[in-house]
């Protein structure tokens, strides 16, 4: 009997320590609906509650675009130009900042971390990563709560707090929230569309992309190691259990794990997650570059390790290209200054056709959009027209048997 109640303490305090681990990892945040069939469930309760159905051939999910590159080339501006197209079109719309650097709200003004409305069909929203942290270990904390007490409570709590600030918390946060988002999107702040037709991301720059979209497979792997550990405990408890019902307690059956139903929920959740992020049908990245040798280089580094984890590349936006020179008016020669300026910008204009050239063999199996460089940079949204006149017509690459049924073609260049 003595020996029965020393390893259920010993398991007690393992499950503990599991508890903790697997609490301050991503998705412990947002426990509304924790798998992919769930997510189902809760569109078609959002069509049994009294909204209208979407079109005919419109798929529940929305179809999700992440605009990334290197820091610097007008990821935002596109962005938003694109999102502004998107809706002008009459398709409900969701532009999503996960760039800590906020500029969303310097094109649209004040913008918080829930969706509001700034166009007819466009709701934007900006993920704080600050806020996000405190919303997440608040999450984590009420999680592990009922599995520690008395000073080891105290020794817990205080080590999660000093986590605030430990590298990858406000990444595993940032994660959580983008996670919902995409599995559970909020419904359109008008009534007039029952969900999103697509979902935009305005993303920092390339290597934070990278690693945030390669989360789902690296959580994924590492999920799977702790539910093989937690199994393994769980087996030579289990076996101990047995071995004392016939002279102890008879007819007494091994407890449930806790732990190890939150581990599955998770690994669900991201496999759901993986799914979706590699349906090339429906979610891509769409990179932005500037026509110069440094964001030309890094772009194309950034198509080979985001397709190296499984995600889709489908378009390029080689942005701020210098227009071609006015023809020479009727009258006589130009002024030295004039002359010396003009040799100057057709050596970098020679620069730019050279790095776009290259940029454009490296997708030439990819929709490419050259954007001219505007007399103004965008400031606010009547400033950003020229850029979404450009952007109604594109359409990212998509799969040849989806072209037909999604309406997506390449644009001529």
């Amino acid at each position: 009997m003595l020996l029965s109640r020393l390893w259920k303490r010993a398991a007690s305090r393992t499950a503990k320590d599991t508890a903790v681990w697997a609490g301050t990892q991503p998705s412990a945040a947002h426990e509304t609906y924790e798998t992919h069939e769930t997510y189902e469930t809760h569109e078609t309760h959002t069509h049994q509650s009294g909204r209208a159905p979407e079109q005919a051939g419109i798929s529940k999910h929305p179809e999700i675009w992440f605009f990334g590159g290197k820091g610097g080339v007008g990821k935002t501006s596109c962005a938003a130009a694109q999102a502004l197209a998107l809706a002008e079109k009459g398709e409900a719309t969701l532009l999503v900042s996960t760039d800590p650097a906020h500029n969303l709200g310097d094109l649209f003004g004040a913008i918080g971390g829930k969706p509001c409305n700034i166009a007819p069909r466009l709701d934007v929203m900006e993920l704080d990563p600050e806020r996000e942290c405190d919303r997440y270990l608040e999450a984590v904390r009420h999680r592990i709560a009922p599995l520690v007490s008395g000073e080891r409570s105290a020794t817990v709590m205080r080590q999660l707090e000093l986590s605030r600030h430990a590298p990858g918390t406000s990444e595993a946060a940032l994660f959580d929230a983008l996670v919902e988002i995409i599995l559970t999107p909020p419904a359109p702040l008008e009534d007039e569309a029952p969900h999103y037709r697509h979902i935009l991301f305005d993303t920092a720059p390339s290597g934070h992309t990278i690693r945030l979209l390669s989360l789902p497979e690296v959580l994924g792997g590492w999920l799977e190691g702790m539910l093989g550990q937690r199994r393994r405990a769980i087996a030579e408890r289990s076996l101990w259990l047995d071995s004392q019902q016939a002279s102890e307690t008879p007819g007494e059956e091994a407890p449930e794990d806790p732990i190890s139903e939150a581990l599955e929920q998770r690994r669900t959740r991201y496999a759901a997650l993986r799914q979706r992020l590699s349906d090339t049908r429906r979610a891509r990245v769409i990179l932005v570059s500037t026509p110069e040798k440094l964001p030309c280089l890094e772009t194309t580094r950034t198509r080979e390790a985001l397709e190296a984890h499984g995600l889709a590349v489908g378009g390029l936006i080689i942005n701020q290209c210098l227009p071609e020179p006015a023809a020479q008016g009727a009258g006589g020669p130009s002024s030295t200054p004039h002359e010396s300026q003009a040799d100057w910008v057709a050596t970098w204009r020679e620069q730019q056709q050279h790095w776009a050239a290259r940029l454009e063999e490296a997708f030439a199996d990819r929709p490419c959009v050259r954007l001219l460089r505007q007399p103004q940079l965008p400031e606010d949204r009547a400033s950003l027209a020229p850029l979404v006149a450009q952007f109604t017509a594109f359409r990212p690459w998509s799969p040849t048997p989806a072209a037909s049924s999604c309406g997506c073609a390449a644009p001529a260049r």
